[in-house]
């Protein structure tokens, strides 16, 4: 994270990742990566990286009209239940979509290591010089290595998407949380993550995962 923090070191850095997907193959090579439309729709694209794993493709701006968010994304984003929402639309109700709160780097790594699934995160994103009173954002987190501490982030900000990032793992759990205004209270979301399956799947059950 530190050559990511150096605007001038961050091409390096990004780079050097790109490499090592080339040398030791990317995570979830099926998953597209997009490039979110605007700042407030990073909810949108992870729906849409979330879906094209499952071989589906949609677009952000379907994700948005399917529950008429147009003018809602742009005053608040779009919390979890709108984003569970828009899946189910777009999906055609042949995906379901699972959340779970509180959850743990253990819950991550089982996902994507032995579920073989992206998993993605509500989190503060780390945006430098675009950082801002409200660092809300979603993510899709497509590695996990407990044992070298770090993870890698499929994060669609502009500046970002193409490549997934990296960090170290106590630094993304320090900043997994948000906060969203959900009929006029501000609602804390702590350690919030949530996959996509096809119908049939169960075993996010096993790990203590709801359907929304």
């Amino acid at each position: 994270m530190e050559l990511e923090k150096n605007k001038k070191t961050r091409k390096l850095l990004r780079a050097l990742l790109s490499l090592e997907d080339r040398v030791v193959g990317k995570p979830f090579p099926g998953m597209k990566r997009v490039r979110q439309i605007s700042s407030y729709h990073c909810g949108p694209a992870v729906i849409v990286e979330l879906l094209s794993f499952l071989g589906k493709s949609v677009s952000q701006i379907a994700v948005v009209r399917s529950i008429k968010a147009k003018d809602k994304i742009k005053r608040l984003g779009l919390n979890i239940h709108d984003l569970a929402k828009a899946t189910a639309s777009v999906g055609k109700k042949e995906v379901v979509f699972w959340r779970k709160r509180q959850s743990t780097i253990n819950d991550l790594s089982n996902i994507v290591n032995k579920y073989h699934y992206p998993v993605a995160v509500e989190w503060q994103g780390v945006f430098y010089e675009d950082e801002d009173e409200d660092s809300g954002h979603y993510a899709v987190i497509t590695k996990v290595d407990k044992k070298s501490n770090y993870l890698r982030i499929c994060d669609s900000y502009a500046d970002f998407a193409g490549v997934d990032r990296r960090f170290r793992i106590k630094v993304f759990e320090k900043r997994w949380w948000d906060v969203n205004k959900i009929n006029g209270k501000n609602i804390v979301d702590k350690k919030m993550m949530f996959v996509v399956t096809t119908k049939g799947e169960t075993w996010p059950r096993k790990l203590g995962m709801v359907k929304i």
